[in-house]
């Protein structure tokens, strides 16, 4: 049973006769006749009964032709999905929680205002989780850390971000330590969990690592003299007990973090696009 069977039915259904029907369609009545008798073949039954060259839809018919009229507006809805070049539907875009604080914001409301009927699904994760949720296609677009190149994934660079070592103010020069120090840090994937694990690691010392849930308790525990971390300084300016903290040079190639918007290759929504040509325009401030 094809869709072009079903169109044929439903207009010989509304113009109870081939003739009509084949005018309607521009057909020949000969082939719409072989095409009703193939749907009916395929049914088992007959669709329309004949009478004084006249056709009466059938008890059949009338059940096929509910179905048909369902087929036929969700064809018709799938086409228009895909030739409708407004944004529109679900967009659902992954972001670091640092990048979430932030400034992306500053993508999202001017976003929502030009495309209120973009429904706009907001999801935080660590890096790794965001790449991996793309590639799955459990997310659209996904604002990450310096992302290692993929062959299924686009990407756009969006910010160069500045990162600084953070401590309470009690805390010593952070060099050359003898005893143990405490790392706090977020969940295993997590690009800045990652950075302050190699610094430690470069400074040769012994380190325990603490798993923080958000930048807001690291930068309490930080200025608790609970122990370090790493941040952008951007979330640093705006924590309220900044002047509780000191901040510590990073190494060169620990210094800044590149943030990406990534969506995989060949998989872009008009949302999507929307969103993208956005963040090409505005250059976040931070």
């Amino acid at each position: 049973m094809e869709i072009s069977d079903l169109k044929i039915f439903s207009a010989v259904a509304e113009s109870g006769s081939i003739t009509q029907a084949a005018k309607k369609l521009h057909r020949v009545p000969s082939n719409v006749s072989t095409r009703i008798q193939k749907l009916e073949t395929a049914i088992g039954q007959s669709l329309f009964i004949r009478e004084n060259n006249r056709l009466h839809i059938s008890p059949a018919g009338k059940s096929l032709l509910g179905y048909a009229q369902q087929i036929l507006n969700l064809a018709d809805q799938a086409v228009s999905q895909f030739q409708n070049q407004e944004p529109n539907g679900e967009l659902r875009v992954g972001a670091m929680e640092a990048v979430a604080a932030t400034y992306l914001t500053q993508y999202l409301a001017p976003f929502h205002q030009n495309f209120p009927s973009v429904i706009l699904n907001v999801k935080t994760l660590h890096t790794e989780g965001l790449i991996e949720s793309v590639l799955k296609g459990e997310l659209d677009l996904a604002c990450v850390a310096n992302p290692t190149p993929h062959d299924d994934l686009e990407s756009l660079s969006i910010i160069k971000e500045p990162m600084t070592l953070v401590s309470s103010l009690n805390t010593k020069q952070l060099k050359h330590i003898c005893e143990p120090i405490r790392l706090l840090g977020f969940t295993q994937g997590c690009y800045y969990r990652k950075s302050l694990i190699e610094w430690a690691q470069l400074q040769e010392i012994n380190y325990s690592l603490h798993e923080i849930q958000s930048y807001h308790s690291l930068l309490n525990c930080v200025s608790a003299g609970m122990g370090i971390g790493i941040t952008p300084k951007s979330l640093l300016n705006q924590f309220h007990d900044k002047d509780k903290i000191q901040t510590h040079p990073l190494p060169k190639h620990l210094k800044y973090t590149y943030t990406h918007l990534i969506w995989r290759k060949g998989h872009v929504s008009a949302a999507m696009q929307a969103f993208i040509n956005l963040v090409k325009q505005k250059k976040p401030s931070i």
